[in-house]
């Protein structure tokens, strides 16, 4: 099978998955079906305050009169079965059948051993949230351990809503291994400290109380206004830090415990 064949073959079986407080989105990530349910990473279900979880396939999307499916926190908390925690080998299995989830694609699980350096593999999901299914190519440029997992390293950049996603097997479609984001480059390590003092400068002079005013404005309400349009545009080139470089977990571990918790 060709390329475009696999990818139109599989796509069916990707979802957008969404998380929601009060009606807001607070962020989202990439889920897979497998024929036990759901795999998404750990971090996309535990990384943030939600109540309520929107699943959304993208064909089924494109018409409007289709709503999400649209699942409570508890549910989704009942429906994790099998889970790794983000610091070890991020990933989660919701066990779920929903009516909607008929006649999609369903993944299933390749060899991670097999891959090797150099190998050409394809991954799917929703970077930055976007309601489109993105597809992307690459090659495998790295296999290590890390903390005893086997991370697969990919010339492919991995964005902000790609976590959870399927790492593709070009052979035979196979899942071998699941996108994350908890690996990070030198380059987004720094980011994230100068976003983090960027935010402690503006709970600080908040606290300070009123210094000078300028004209009709505080002098502290100007400087925390700078210092959070600083903190915006650090979070913007965030989201692009690390170009090129994309991570995945490998998958055997994770069907292994699917395959105990049966």
């Amino acid at each position: 099978m060709d390329t475009v064949s696999l990818i139109q073959k599989v796509r069916t079986g990707v979802a957008r998955v969404v998380f929601e407080r009060g009606g807001d989105r607070v962020s989202n990530g990439t889920a897979f079906l497998v024929k036990d349910g759901l795999i998404t990473n750990s971090h996309v279900i535990r990384g943030s305050a939600y109540d309520a979880v929107a699943i959304y396939f993208e064909d089924a999307i494109r018409d409007d009169a289709v709503e999400p499916i649209r699942l409570l926190r508890d549910t989704i908390d009942d429906a994790v079965v099998v889970e790794s925690v983000t610091a070890d080998k991020d990933y989660a299995l919701l066990r779920l059948n929903e009516p909607e989830f008929a006649g999609r694609h369903v993944f299933e699980f390749g060899d991670s051993s097999s891959v090797e350096v150099g190998e050409q593999v394809a991954f799917l999901g929703f970077p930055f949230g976007m309601p489109q299914l993105s597809s992307h190519m690459g090659y495998v440029s790295s296999i290590h351990e890390l903390d005893g997992v086997r991370v697969l390293q990919i010339d492919g950049s991995v964005n902000g809503g790609n976590s959870g996603g399927p790492l593709l097997n070009l052979n035979d479609g196979r899942v071998v291994g699941i996108i994350t984001r908890s690996v990070k480059g030198y380059i987004a390590e720094q980011f994230d400290e100068l976003i983090l003092a960027l935010g402690k400068n503006i709970e600080f002079l908040d606290g300070i109380g009123e210094v000078m005013q300028v004209g009709n404005f505080r002098a502290t309400e100007i400087a925390i206004a700078s210092q959070i349009a600083m903190r915006e545009i650090a979070i913007n080139l965030r989201r692009s830090a690390n170009v090129g470089i994309g991570y995945a977990y490998a998958i055997d571990y994770v069907k292994d415990r699917i395959a105990a918790s049966a």
